[in-house]
């Protein structure tokens, strides 16, 4: 433990002693949290909608199989009640719930206003805004022109429908709610991977690297001392991003904070040793930075922060399912606006913990130390 402890001192020392690299853990984060979250923009392709149906009518089926046959909308099967479609809601597995009130139809004959209701998931905010005013018009334009021959055409018009929006997750609809904790799994993995991936190279380029390798301390040990400072400077910086999230942003955190520092803890973990991974593989600063940036490219823009993972290709899909920060990215999100618990969770849990393993498990298994 002693050789440990030296170990850690050397590494701080060592971070802190380079006037850029301290800047780059301190300033850049929070510089980028504070930047980023007042941009960005998503275009929507595809919403899976629930439609309870209480009327059971002629009006409500023909409203459900011209939705169909849109190609925008995606009627989720099986669900009959507000219970399974709450559920499902929760699962991510519904975007929209489309409520058609009993006598509907014949509400529509007497010329009242019945009242569809339409919940959005609003833990995407563009994808709630953008869904709901495609349904807003979908249902204008349908009860226009799909009974222009009809006898409901000449007792109503759309005029003669009230729409009821409600938003779960993101009532203000602010896009910034959902681009935060995005930007906190980024920064956890700039962190974790980048700042790691220049420590190693760096010392095989100065040549320190030898000395360390010619002391009696074991692979373990050695990573142990290297993987450490960051783990704590990385915890450190999230909890920063977390006070600047709830107070500077708003954004209070409906799940368990202790939940949400062991998910970031793991994920740490994981960027750590695909950090040191590929410091171990690479020659240089140069050659070791444009593998990691390649790779980050790669998992930013796979990750949903910009793009909505429904919108991207089969491929892209089957490609993310190996991409750690998206899967991040949904922990955040889940945990801080729709409060998800642990369990929920435990499958995220599991895949991140797996990434982590395997790529400190490469790292030490292929790290040449001749003390060893």
């Amino acid at each position: 433990m002693r050789i440990i402890l030296a170990l850690i001192k050397k590494e701080f020392l060592q971070i802190f002693r380079n006037p850029v690299l301290w800047k780059l853990v301190t300033f850049l984060p929070i510089a980028e949290l504070l930047v980023f979250p007042f941009a960005a923009d998503l275009e929507i392709k595809e919403l899976n909608v629930a439609i309870i149906d209480y009327d059971k009518s002629v009006t409500s089926l023909a409203i459900q199989q011209s939705m169909e046959g849109t190609g925008y909308f995606k009627l989720v099967k099986g669900i009959q009640t507000n219970a399974q479609a709450e559920l499902a809601m929760k699962k991510n597995d519904v975007d929209i719930i489309i409520e058609i009130p009993r006598e509907c139809e014949k509400s529509l004959y007497r010329k009242e206003k019945p009242v569809i209701g339409i919940t959005s998931n609003a833990i995407n905010s563009m994808k709630a805004s953008i869904g709901v005013a495609y349904l807003q018009q979908f249902f204008a334009d349908f009860f226009h022109s799909a009974f222009a021959s009809s006898k409901i055409a000449a007792k109503t018009n759309s005029a003669h429908i009230d729409i009821y929006v409600s938003r779960w997750f993101n009532k203000k609809m602010d896009y910034k709610n959902i681009f935060v904790p995005g930007i906190l799994a980024v920064l956890v993995s700039m962190i974790g991977a980048m700042l790691s991936t220049l420590n190693i190279v760096r010392e095989k380029e100065l040549g320190t690297i030898e000395q360390v390798n010619i002391s009696p301390i074991t692979k373990g040990q050695f990573f142990a001392g290297k993987m450490i400072p960051f783990f704590i400077i990385g915890m450190v910086e999230f909890g920063i991003g977390l006070l600047i999230m709830v107070f500077l942003f708003g954004i209070a955190i409906q799940g368990s904070l202790v939940a949400l520092l062991l998910f970031t803890a793991v994920f740490l973990l994981a960027m750590l040793g695909l950090g040191f991974m590929v410091s171990i593989f690479a020659e240089n600063q140069v050659q070791s930075m444009f593998i990691i940036i390649f790779l980050f490219i790669v998992f930013i823009l796979l990750s949903g922060l910009f793009t909505p993972l429904d919108s991207m290709p089969k491929w892209a899909k089957i490609l993310n399912m190996v991409n750690p920060i998206s899967h991040f990215i949904v922990i955040l999100k889940s945990i801080i606006l729709k409060g998800s618990s642990l369990f929920e969770m435990r499958n995220y849990l599991i895949g991140i913990s797996l990434f982590a393993l395997i790529a400190n498990s490469i790292t030490v298994i292929f790290y040449k130390n001749r003390a060893v």
